[in-house]
């Protein structure tokens, strides 16, 4: 209910005050205006936020049956009405906006009735005090993370004036974006487990039965981010048939290797939520937003779009730094520094080195040594526990 409450006061307030506040933003450009599309994509972000909350308690729920149908189920709809839409009205923003709108409202719909089928409805003060105060900080955070992660297009567009350049490095970092969602589905997938075991045993420091978790995410990481460099030139020809844009291609190694740092920090991102610290992680992000506008412009000033790739490169260990620095004070860390931190930075290093120093536009080269060297150190890292895996299907062949 409060997050109803929340949603609809949000799309009123929008619908007062959205259209000043676009003039605003976009001052001297009359083709930025916020009816219709803005507001129904106000309307598409409060259900899909109701859609999201349920997913994530059916995570935390552990009920992967109810969050494997739910999703696939809203990717169905969001194909569909997107396809359908986009060949009938081509050449328009009907496609992307309605077609992202009539998934949210039927998920968001049908999570609302999932809910209060289960939950009832009722209207709670004492929730929604404490929401606000737990996702206040959260809004904040959101914002500083939009900053990070877009503020250099906007830094691309104002040194190199072509908004060509701008299409090059988006599509390289969208091709990128499938491994967050990778990281998304592990980290929803664990977390919860290890919420549960913090809780369990009252624990207030990391434990050998957590960390095998942060270090199987690392493995599957590490292996995955080599892989999407190989395949990204061989499959987007088939999609995109602009030759310009396949200059991102040799963007994405780089690019990749920014999420090698991914596992460390969800893992320093963990305490900070399990202990309801989200005040700090605004003071984080903004750090973290100004270091990426300073580093940003000076990089993209001096070497053009691939100043812009270090960058973006750049300013993922540095977040997961920040995360360290605060989540320690509520948390102590026991980790296994070779598998959590230094395979990672040598994965890092050797791949850097293989990208700038080899030339081949599509990175395919590269990607296939960064991925021999990668099997290889995690082979020698996790032999003991991959001879564990194995044995019994051994024995079983045997027998």
């Amino acid at each position: 209910m409060a997050l109803i409450t929340l949603g609809t006061a949000v799309m009123f307030i929008m619908l007062a005050g959205g259209s000043l506040l676009f003039r605003v933003i976009f001052r001297g450009d009359v083709m930025m205006q916020f009816f219709p599309f803005g507001f129904i994509t106000v309307i598409t972000a409060i259900f899909n936020g109701i859609f999201k909350t349920y997913s994530n308690l059916l995570v935390n729920q552990q009920r992967p049956v109810r969050f494997f149908y739910l999703n696939i189920s809203n990717f169905i709809i969001i194909l569909a009405a997107s396809l359908s839409i986009v060949f009938s009205f081509p050449y328009t923003l009907y496609g992307p906006i309605i077609g992202r709108l009539i998934p949210a409202l039927v998920s968001g719909i049908a999570s609302i009735i999932m809910i209060t089928g289960e939950y009832g409805f009722k209207f709670s003060r004492k929730h929604l005090d404490g929401m606000v105060a737990f996702c206040a900080p959260m809004i904040v955070y959101g914002i500083m993370i939009w900053v990070v992660n877009y503020i250099d297009r906007y830094i691309i567009k104002y040194f190199m004036v072509d908004p060509t350049y701008v299409g090059i490095f988006d599509l390289a970092v969208k091709l990128t974006m499938g491994i967050g969602l990778l990281h998304t589905g592990l980290i929803n997938t664990i977390q919860p487990k290890i919420f549960s075991i913090w809780k369990d045993k009252d624990l207030h420091s990391s434990t050998p039965e957590v960390n095998r978790y942060y270090n199987g995410f690392t493995a599957v990481t590490l292996l995955v981010l080599p892989l999407v460099t190989i395949v990204c030139p061989v499959l987007v020809p088939i999609v995109v048939k602009n030759h310009l844009y396949y200059q991102a291609f040799a963007f994405i190694g780089i690019l990749c290797l920014g999420y090698a740092t991914s596992p460390a920090f969800y893992m320093f991102l963990a305490p900070l939520f399990y202990f309801k610290k989200t005040k700090v992680l605004p003071k984080i992000f903004f750090y973290s937003a100004v270091i990426q506008v300073i580093m940003s412009s000076t990089l993209v000033w001096k070497f053009g779009l691939m100043g812009a790739v270090i960058a973006n490169f750049l300013i993922k260990p540095v977040q997961a730094f920040f995360l360290y620095i605060e989540s320690r004070k509520v948390f102590e860390y026991k980790l296994n520094m070779w598998k959590l931190i230094y395979l990672p930075l040598i994965a890092i290093v050797s791949g850097f080195i293989l990208f700038v120093f080899i030339p081949d536009k599509t990175g395919i080269i590269p990607g296939c040594i960064q991925f021999g060297i990668t099997a290889v150190l995690i082979y020698f890292t996790y032999r003991k526990e991959l001879l564990q895996i194995l044995l019994p299907f051994i024995k079983l062949k045997a027998n």
